[in-house]
């Protein structure tokens, strides 16, 4: 059977998750992609409630629901869709329990923060708290993590969270232009840190600066006043947790 409708409940509901407040009812976000739905699938199958595919593309998934082209266009996010995409569920926040903590200040670009999301999966920053960022939910965001956004710890926190991380131990390092230089910096570094960017509009919060332990930057050549928030932390992430 091949939905053809546009007013078929299931596509009705898959609509709905565009808005952020009906994710955030619902606990369910959409993932896109054939490699992004098949990673996720592999990694943690329990999360997925529901896989429709274009109607070219059937036979690709056990139990998936076929959907005519014109009512899968409908659905889909991206302009030049693959056909497949998944109803996720939004997973649960844990307690904070990795030895490598990432903290994002005010990072409200999409892409931005997918890639770090991403990033520090690959660099072993497992707890990531997102303080006024963008919706890590939000299509652009998730296509950007490339799957790995249900494979960190996502917290939604503040200052109070940076509070806790020091007294568990952490050592919190503002990056910052104007900090130690990164690879010079002689200050030691704790087994347990927590790396904090901030936007490349305004940088790391007052409150949250005032919180941690150092501050490094990135030397700059070429006249260049300042990198992509994304490059900038996943110099500072792979930098610091192996300068350990």
């Amino acid at each position: 059977m091949i939905i053809s409708s546009k007013e078929n409940q299931t596509v009705k509901f898959v609509k709905k998750l565009v808005d952020k407040k009906f994710r955030e009812s619902s606990k369910k976000f959409i993932v896109e992609g054939l490699r992004s739905v098949r990673d996720i699938l592999s990694h943690s199958p329990e999360l997925i409630s529901l896989i429709l595919v274009r109607e070219d593309k059937a036979g690709l998934f056990e139990n998936e629901v076929v959907v005519a082209e014109r009512i899968f266009e409908t659905i889909s996010e991206t302009e030049a869709s693959q056909g497949v995409l998944a109803v996720v569920d939004i997973p649960q926040s844990k307690q904070i329990s990795c030895d490598s903590v990432l903290y994002l200040d005010g990072i409200r670009d999409p892409g931005n923060l997918g890639t770090l999301i991403r990033t520090a999966c690959a660099a072993g920053y497992n707890d990531i708290i997102l303080s006024s960022c963008a919706d890590p939910y939000s299509g652009k965001v998730v296509r950007s993590t490339m799957s790995a956004i249900v494979k960190v710890n996502i917290v939604t926190g503040s200052e109070a969270e940076i509070i806790g991380l020091k007294k568990s131990g952490y050592t919190v390092i503002c990056a910052d232009m104007s900090g130690d230089d990164l690879f010079l910096s002689n200050k030691p570094v704790g087994s347990k840190i927590c790396v904090v960017i901030g936007s490349e509009s305004n940088g790391v919060g007052t409150e949250v600066r005032r919180l941690c332990d150092m501050t490094v930057g990135i030397p700059m050549e070429g006249d260049i006043e300042s990198l992509n928030a994304a490059v900038s932390g996943a110099i500072m992430m792979y930098n610091l947790k192996y300068k350990k």
